[in-house]
C-alpha cells in the first residue's frame, strides 16, 4: 500500500480529519489535501541534479586517466593524486569525495559496501607486504614492510627487509609470534607467490611446498583471499598504510646496512608503545587492554625451533662445497660427494648430514662466490700439509693467518698450524688473527704460545703459565751453586761485611 492509499483509507474510511492525518504523519495539511484530491504524485528524480563542480572537471580527469592506460600499473594516478593534481594545476575548490565520484563514474565503477567482521580472540590473525624507502648513507633505498595484524585486538607488528623472499617472509612470521607471545589459529593472506603457487577454483590454493612445511612447524592454517579482494584482510591493509605514514614519515635515515636489524627494534618497541595509546573502535580498551584477553588465547610457539627457512638437497662436490643459490659453501671434508639436507634461511646457511648438523655460514647475497670454513679441511691438511699455506681456505681468513703458517711451515711447524686452526672452533677469527700477531711479535711459532697468549687476552688479571718442557738438553747437567743467605744476617746486626 502506498502513501496515497494510506491517506485515502485514513480518511474515507477512518473518518478522520486532514489536520488529524497531518498531524499523524507528520505532513502539511497542503500535502493531505492533495492527497486525497488526487491532485499529488510521489516525487520520483529522473534526472540527476546538475554538479557544476563534476562537470567542471570530468574532461581533465578523462584526459588524465586515457594517459595512466599507458603507465605502469603501480606508477598511474590514484584518486588522491588526481585531486592533488586538480588543485594544484587547475585551481580546483571542490571536495575530494566529488573527484572519486567522477573517477568512478568514468571507470564504471560503484562504491562498494562492506559488512563488518566479527572476530574471535586468537583466532586469526593477517599478513600483508608493502613497499616504502629509507636512506641509508647517502642512498635512498627501497625496502619491503612486512606488517602483521591480529584483528581481534588490532594488535600490530612490522619489520622491514631489503629483500621479499620467502625466506625474508618466514624470518618475519617467527618475529611476528615472538612479538604476539603466541601463534593465531588461522593467518590470512592474499595470492601472494610466496605462499600460493596456483589459484583454483572457489577458495581452494595450490600451496607452495616450503610455505606448507613453514606453517606446519608453528601449527596454524592459512586463508587466501580472493584475487584482488584486499578487502577481506582489511585490518593489515591499513596496518601497512599507519606504518608507513606514521612511523617511516619522515623518510627514515640509517648510516649503513647493518644498523638494520636496530631499525627493527625501533619498529617493534614503536608497535607496543603505540598498543598502550591506540583505542580499539566499538570498545572501551586500547589494544594493550584487549590483547591482554586475546594473548591466552593464542597457541603456544614451538621452542624447538632456531631459523626458519626453505630446506633443499644438495650434493658436495670433490672441493667438498655445496651449491646454494649460485654460490658454494664448504662442509667438512668427510661429507663430499655426499648428498645433504639445506636450510636457507633470511641470513643463515645450515647444512645437515642425516639430520646431523655439520656446517652453518652467513648467506651471502652475490653471485657465483666461494666461502670456506677453514676447519673443515683440517684432516685434509694433515695429508696435504702444503696446502696450509697455498690453499684458498686459509687466504679467505685473516692476512696474519697466512704470514704466520708460511713461517711456521719453512720452521716445519705444520702441526702447530693445524692446532692453530682448530682454536676457530673455540675463539673468533678476530681473536685468534691478533694472538698470532701477537705471537709473531716475539718469534713465537708453538701452538702453546698463541694459546697463552688467547688466555692472557680471556682475562684481566693475566697468569703466567708453568713451562712444561725444557728444549735445552745441554744445560740439564749444569750445577747451580746454593746462595748461603746466611751471611746477610750480619747486616741487620749492623755489622759490616769483610
Amino acid at each position: 500500500m502506498d502513501m496515497v492509499d494510506v491517506i485515502k483509507n485514513m480518511y474515507e474510511k477512518q473518518g478522520l480529519s486532514q489536520s488529524e492525518i497531518a498531524r499523524r504523519l507528520n505532513r502539511s495539511r497542503t500535502t493531505i489535501r492533495r492527497y486525497i484530491n488526487g491532485s499529488a504524485s510521489i516525487y520520483r528524480r529522473e534526472t540527476d541534479p546538475s554538479s557544476p563542480k563534476k562537470n567542471a572537471i570530468r574532461s581533465i580527469v578523462e584526459t588524465w586517466l586515457s594517459e595512466d592506460k599507458q603507465a605502469p600499473r603501480k606508477q598511474k594516478r590514484t584518486r588522491y593524486k588526481i585531486f592533488k593534481d586538480l588543485v594544484r594545476l587547475h585551481d580546483y575548490d571542490g571536495s575530494y569525495s566529488t573527484v572519486k565520484e567522477v573517477v568512478n563514474d568514468i571507470k564504471g565503477l560503484s562504491n562498494e559496501t562492506f559488512v563488518p567482521r566479527h572476530h574471535q580472540p586468537g583466532r586469526h590473525g593477517e599478513f600483508d607486504f608493502g613497499e616504502l624507502y629509507i636512506d641509508i648513507g647517502l642512498e635512498r633505498v627501497r625496502v619491503y614492510l612486512h606488517a602483521y595484524q591480529l584483528p581481534f585486538s588490532n594488535k600490530r607488528f612490522g619489520y622491514i627487509s631489503l629483500r621479499a623472499t620467502q625466506e625474508e617472509m618466514f624470518a618475519s612470521h617467527k618475529k611476528a609470534f615472538l612479538h604476539f607471545e603466541g601463534v593465531p589459529y588461522r593467518m590470512r593472506y592474499d595470492n601472494l607467490k610466496q605462499a600460493v603457487t596456483r589459484v583454483l577454483k572457489g577458495t581452494a590454493r595450490e600451496e607452495n611446498r616450503h610455505f606448507v612445511r613453514f606453517r606446519e612447524q608453528f601449527g596454524y592454517d592459512a586463508e587466501f583471499c580472493d584475487p584482488a579482494k584486499g578487502n577481506q584482510k582489511g585490518d593489515v591493509e591499513g596496518c601497512v598504510g599507519y606504518i608507513r605514514r606514521n612511523f617511516f614519515s619522515p623518510v627514515i635515515k640509517i648510516k649503513t646496512v647493518a644498523e638494520l636489524e636496530k631499525l627493527n627494534d625501533r619498529l617493534a618497541k614503536w608497535c607496543k608503545e603505540e598498543a598502550e595509546t591506540t583505542s580499539v573502535p566499538d570498545t572501551n580498551y586500547t589494544v594493550a587492554e584487549l590483547f591482554k584477553q586475546e594473548q591466552s588465547k593464542l597457541q603456544l610457539i614451538p621452542s624447538h625451533i632456531d631459523i626458519v627457512g626453505k630446506y633443499i638437497t644438495a650434493k658436495a662436490n670433490h672441493y667438498s662445497m655445496i651449491p646454494v643459490d649460485l654460490n658454494f659453501y664448504s662442509v667438512p671434508v668427510k661429507y663430499a660427494h655426499r648428498q645433504t639436507d639445506v636450510l636457507v634461511g633470511a641470513r643463515t646457511i645450515v647444512v645437515y648430514y642425516k639430520a646431523k648438523e655439520i656446517a652453518r655460514h652467513n648467506r651471502s647475497f652475490e653471485k657465483k662466490r666461494q666461502y670456506y670454513d677453514a676447519t673443515h679441511y683440517i684432516e685434509l691438511f694433515k695429508k696435504k700439509p702444503y696446502t696450509v699455506v697455498n690453499g684458498k681456505p686459509i687466504a679467505q681468513l685473516h692476512p696474519s693467518f697466512g704470514v704466520f703458517f708460511a713461517r711456521a711451515y719453512h720452521q716445519e711447524c705444520v702441526k702447530n698450524c693445524i692446532d692453530v686452526l682448530k682454536l676457530l672452533k673455540i675463539y673468533t677469527e678476530d681473536q685468534v688473527a691478533t694472538a698470532i700477531e701477537l705471537a709473531m711479535a716475539y718469534s713465537t711459532y708453538s701452538t702453546g704460545g698463541v694459546t697463552n697468549i688467547l688466555n692472557q687476552l680471556q682475562t684481566d688479571e693475566p697468569q703466567i703459565q708453568k713451562l712444561k718442557t725444557f728444549k735445552r738438553p745441554d744445560l740439564i747437567e749444569a750445577k747451580v751453586t746454593p746462595v748461603n743467605l746466611k751471611k746477610y744476617n750480619s747486616l741487620i746486626k749492623g755489622k759490616v761485611l769483610s
